[in-house]
């Protein structure tokens, strides 16, 4: 409608208005004025004219993406992720390399009690979506602890691995733990119940063969396990965190620790082809006073439910790599998060690691990108 029409319109209104007035009381003449007004600001704050009566209203859809706690790095990842793959209504166009995300899409960040916890909403229908570690995921599959009693989760999808961390064995320099085999007869945090790091750590633990009887194990957070180990009440302590870690920074610069390296034919069973583990190197000069030292890489899985829909998907995935996006998901802060450094190299981490297949959505935009083959589906579950 067009300026001059409206406010021919707005004075005929006015007219009959004034008739109606006279034949009505002035407590219902109040009233209707009332309405009126608020209905004539929800129509000038909250709409806009339409281009031609067939153009659709601009509708908006909400999107969850359970993390973790707010503050650590699942809530940081998850932040970043909501904002690349927003776009609500009355957004720009996207253009040049702006960055871009889902028409009407609105994503949330939900701070959650962690990757167990997410695993279960997501599959029950809680969450849109949600960010879970690989190990955690992988045992969910197979309904092993922290799962044992419950059915094998089977209907999480991936869209990609957004996400990789180091685990570190870090033990005190007193410790003389060189090996992963010398951690026999030692007390060890292994990380709380529920959390990326315990999920990560045990599985290490088993392929040496120690366990509970071998190794006394504890379950403490990164912040108790190194004030302990400070103390000298704790031998050493393992911990999934980015690379480089601010933790392991603050450790390495008193000269108090040794990074204990992963690596060998027992911890390379968890990274053959379809494992959970990525081998993983931190470079020399990363900690003071630490070599070059090879260890695990841990993904960072980006999951929904099979029943989403697979438009949505694939468009959030796409969203996830679009080249106007670096600026939202790549820099020091979150130095693992993808996409990273341009190259086809990160859609290949994108989709490496996987505990469970590839939501449909996500394997068509890979296989349109020539990063699975056109008769794949990214099925990597065991």
């Amino acid at each position: 409608m067009e300026t001059g029409d409206l406010k021919e319109w707005a004075v005929r209104l006015a007219e009959k208005g004034r008739e109606l007035a006279s034949r009505i009381s002035a407590r219902m003449l109040a009233v209707g004025l009332g309405l009126g007004v608020i209905a004539a600001l929800a129509l000038l704050l909250y709409l806009r004219p339409p281009v031609s009566l067939e153009e659709p209203p601009e509708t908006v859809a909400f999107f969850q993406i359970g993390t973790g706690s707010a503050g650590d790095e699942y809530f940081a990842v998850g932040e970043r992720l909501a904002a690349a793959i927003s776009r609500p209504p009355g957004t720009p166009p996207c253009e040049g390399d702006l960055p871009c995300g889902v028409a009407g899409l609105v994503a949330v960040a939900k701070s959650s009690a962690g990757p167990v916890a997410n695993v279960r909403a997501v599959s029950a229908g809680n969450y849109d979506s949600a960010l879970v570690a690989a190990p955690v995921l992988d045992l969910a599959t197979r309904a092993e602890t922290p799962f044992r009693g419950e059915k094998p989760i089977t209907n999480l999808r991936a869209i990609a691995g957004v996400y990789r961390e180091a685990l570190y064995l870090v033990a005190s320099r007193n410790a003389n733990v060189a090996t992963v085999a010398d951690l026999e007869g030692k007390r060890v945090s292994v990380g709380t119940p529920g959390s990326g790091t315990r999920e990560a750590a045990l599985p290490v633990l088993a392929v040496n063969g120690l366990g509970r009887r071998t190794v006394t194990l504890f379950d403490y957070d990164a912040t108790a396990a190194i004030e302990l180990m400070l103390r000298g009440q704790l031998d050493a302590f393992f911990l999934v965190d980015a690379l480089p870690s601010a933790e392991i920074a603050s450790l390495a610069d008193r000269g108090s620790i040794v990074i204990v390296p992963l690596e060998g034919e027992s911890v390379g069973q968890l990274t053959r082809a379809g494992a959970n583990f990525l081998p993983l190197e931190i470079p020399e000069d990363t900690y003071r006073f630490v070599p070059a030292t090879k260890t695990l890489g841990v993904s960072m899985i980006w999951v929904v439910n099979e029943a989403t829909d697979a438009e949505l998907v694939y468009r959030i995935t796409k969203a996830l790599f679009y080249k106007g996006n670096r600026v939202l998901l790549s820099g020091p802060m979150l130095p693992g998060l993808l996409p990273g450094e341009e190259g086809k190299e990160e859609e290949w981490l994108a989709i490496a690691s996987l505990p469970v297949p590839l939501h449909e959505g996500a394997a068509r935009y890979y296989r349109e990108e020539g990063v699975l083959p056109a008769d794949e589906d990214g099925d990597n579950s065991p």
